[in-house]
């Protein structure tokens, strides 16, 4: 049998597989909001309750010793200590005593406890949902007195020289939030149905007493109902309290979902064994493992019940605040540069820009226009006489772009100490220089592109006008590239001697392309800072040029040849991995720093991978 018999064998297989899967998963998953499901889940509130009311057993046995010990101390005239020494002594011998004690075995759990408990639970429901309303109108009322604090809050950090937190918000200070009289009454009505389900718990307890169940009362509370409880954490925590198995049928209505993303993966699967020839051939290798990567990490995501929709916004967002520092990169690959990793200077050129901004005060789409203005004037400048250097050390090109942005960088550092920037917002209140991280407000051009015409969808935040810029510059720079000077340029990346032999001037179209890099990392930084809320200085731009470089390469580029939907799907997909990877890799290791390495090791092993591949068209 051929290997593509054999291919298509396996993927037939998944592919039974992933059918039924799919159809045992379609089938319970309506379950979870049908009688079925809430069948399931009265059963094991129930048997929870039963397992934790053996903490009340034993503290009533305990309570029944301890006033027996007490008693007949008493009575034998101990004295206080001799008291308290027997009442000790009898709580210890009779928590050792039920230490492993079985209260639920032979206890059969009664209809009218199940009412109970299920009727407690709706009615805590109720009270929690009385109370999030009240609350939030609370917040609503007093919100401009928490900007207002806020506000002043910044103002006092930036005199002493702090720096504002990422993402800081109002806080509304719910100190003074008084109950309502609908939450006392919801309050009310869930503790009388508290007392019902205890006096059925009694009649399957005798011994139980009223004050451990009034110690009780909170754990109860919390098995019985948690604030923002679905079908999938109820039944979990249900189960878990039970300690016991839940049966086959419950089983299949709680991973009813699971189950259909399990056979999703199997499809997927199926596919990618079945047209793996032809997706290495259209895609290269690297391209059909980062993506089948990126799946793999959607449905990790599913399965450890991470907002997949929310993680897909940020990636979004990432690509579009990413997307024109990777765009820089194609003039540069074109024009025969290879991996503009001197991307730093159209970097610091952007910031220059916004600095600039800031400190004139203008506000608003005017300020940011500036900035880029600006920005694309010195970097144009800095981008010529970086070309120069680039034809001067042809067949270095890698090396010197390397040098040169991590000089730049360093050489900025000491620039951003001494620069006469008057502006409380970018200096330091004390000493001298500019301030590390430079945030940016309404009063400047904070998420001026995310907020353009954005609107969401679910959970599902979409950046119209951060994607709308994204295209207008993919679109200007496919113009170029099919102009004459376009072509041209991309004949210098391809062929040197024989576009000289065309008559072309190499050196120029180095030029050009470089120049024109160097201008789109300018544009490139901004646009990621009023995304970010910040601009960042000193080391900050140093690693970017490598991040640029390695989404590219992921989309399909090699570092000789390049399309503007390279730019697209590498930065899709690169940032995607790691918008999705963080969060999973901490799920899988909680506490530790592995998101934090893999972000590293992606980005560096790329660009390691590309270099190997440097001769050919990154296919293998």
């Amino acid at each position: 049998m051929t290997t593509s018999k054999v291919r298509r064998a396996i993927a037939a297989v998944l592919c039974l597989a992933c059918v039924a899967l799919i159809l045992v998963g379609a089938v319970n998953l309506p379950k979870k909001n049908a009688q079925a499901g809430q069948t399931t889940l009265n059963d094991l509130r129930t048997r929870a309750l039963l397992n934790v009311t053996g903490e009340g057993v034993v503290e009533s046995y305990v309570n029944i010793a301890k006033k027996q010990a007490q008693e007949k101390a008493k009575a034998e005239n101990a004295g206080m200590a001799g008291i308290r020494e027997a009442v000790a002594k009898a709580e210890e011998d009779t928590r050792a005593k039920y230490a492993n004690a079985e209260f639920t075995s032979g206890v059969t759990a009664t209809p009218e406890l199940e009412a109970a408990a299920t009727r407690y639970n709706e009615l805590l429901s109720t009270y929690g949902g009385i109370e999030e309303a009240a609350k939030q109108a609370y917040r609503d009322d007093h919100y401009d007195e928490a900007v207002a604090a806020m506000e002043k809050r910044h103002e006092e950090m930036l005199a002493a020289g702090q720096e504002i937190p990422e993402n800081d918000e109002p806080q509304v200070d719910m100190t003074g939030f008084v109950p309502s009289d609908e939450m006392l009454e919801a309050e009310a009505e869930a503790a009388k149905a508290y007392d019902v389900m205890c006096t059925e718990l009694k009649k399957l307890y005798s011994v139980l007493d009223d004050d451990a169940l009034e110690a009780l009362e909170g754990t109860m509370r919390a098995v019985v109902y948690q604030e923002g409880d679905t079908f999938d954490t109820q039944y979990d925590r249900y189960l878990e309290q039970c300690g016991e198995k839940s049966g086959f049928g419950g089983y299949l209505i709680r991973h009813g979902d699971d189950l259909i993303y399990a056979g999703l993966a199997l499809l997927f699967t199926a596919g990618l064994v079945a047209f793996y020839e032809l997706l290495v051939d259209k895609l290269g290798i690297p391209r059909v493992i980062i993506g089948v990567f990126f799946v793999l990490l959607c449905f990790m995501c599913l399965w450890y019940d991470l907002s997949l929709s929310t993680l897909l916004s940020n990636t979004v967002v990432r690509m579009g605040m990413n997307s024109i520092m990777v765009l820089a990169m194609v003039p540069g690959i074109q024009c025969g540069i290879s991996l503009n990793l001197g991307l730093p200077i159209g970097l610091v050129a952007g910031l220059i820009g916004g600095l600039l901004t800031i400190e004139l005060g203008i506000p608003g789409w005017l300020g940011f226009l500036f900035a880029i203005a600006v920005g694309c004037v010195i970097a144009a400048i800095c981008g010529y006489l970086y070309a120069q250097l680039l034809n001067r050390l042809k067949g270095e090109e890698m090396s010197v772009t390397t040098y040169v942005g991590f000089s730049i960088v360093s050489l900025m550092c000491i620039a951003w100490l001494v620069l006469p920037f008057k502006s409380l917002k970018l200096r330091w209140p004390l000493g001298t220089g500019l301030r590390n991280t430079i945030g940016l407000d309404s009063t400047n051009f904070k998420q001026l592109l995310n907020n353009f015409l954005s609107f969401s969808i679910g959970d599902f935040f979409v950046p119209t006008g951060l994607l709308l810029f994204m295209v207008l510059c993919c679109w200007l720079v496919w113009l170029f590239s099919r102009s004459r000077t376009g072509v041209a340029m991309q004949a210098v990346g391809n062929n040197p001697r024989f576009a000289e032999a065309a008559g072309i001037n190499v050196d120029k179209m180095r030029i050009v392309g470089t120049t024109l890099s160097t201008v789109l990392g300018a544009v490139g930084i901004l646009v990621y800072s009023q995304s970010y809320g910040f601009m960042q200085l000193y080391t900050a731009p140093r690693q970017m040029g490598f991040v640029a470089a390695s989404a590219i390469l992921i989309g399909g580029a090699s570092t000789s040849r390049c399309k503007i939907s390279h730019v697209l799907i590498g930065t899709f997909l690169f940032q995607g991995v790691l918008t999705l990877g963080m969060p999973v890799a901490n799920v899988l290791v909680p506490g530790s720093t592995i998101s934090e390495t893999l972000r590293i090791l992606i980005s560096n092993g790329i660009i390691l991978y590309a270099l190997t591949k440097s001769g050919g068209e990154n296919r293998a």
